[in-house]
């Protein structure tokens, strides 16, 4: 069990660390490459919900967040009814910048599912997708018999 479970948190990693070397090889900070990357996938991402989805620090969220505003590439839109709240959008310049970074990174994640497809079932994605939330549940209801 020690082997396999070892076997995938070096495939994470793995992993993350494609995208720290592409986003370094594209002389771009690997927490806006993360930025671009979650903006491109949801319309709704406020900087709330970059903390808690992909577990960015608030103070890092706030540095990436303020130079990729101020360098026209995302604006920020109050929501109605919060406060201090706000939905981050694209604007033109900063779409075509993420496509630009982009690019790369989901034509090299297309052609990793293809060739994995071709070697396991396509719910291999819902296993690893069980796995990392039952990992998440059984380790938070640990912390929490210990608190």
């Amino acid at each position: 069990m020690r082997n396999r479970i070892k076997k995938l948190v070096d495939a994470t990693n793995v992993i993350d660390h494609a995208y720290l070397v592409k986003g370094r090889s594209l002389a771009v900070k690997p927490n806006i490459v993360v930025l671009l990357y979650a903006l491109a996938n949801d319309e709704n991402l406020s900087q709330s919900k970059l903390h808690n989805e992909w577990l960015l620090p608030l103070s890092t969220i706030n540095t990436i967040v303020t130079e990729c505003r101020n360098a026209g590439y995302i604006t920020l839109e109050p929501i109605p009814g919060k406060r201090r709240e706000c939905i981050l959008r694209f604007t033109p310049r900063g779409r075509e910048f993420a496509d630009l970074i982009l690019a790369e990174i989901h034509a090299a994640e297309e052609e990793a599912m293809r060739e994995t497809l071709a070697h396991f079932p396509p719910e291999f994605v819902e296993a690893l997708e069980f796995y990392a939330k039952s990992f998440h549940n059984a380790l938070n209801q640990k912390v929490g018999d210990d608190a």
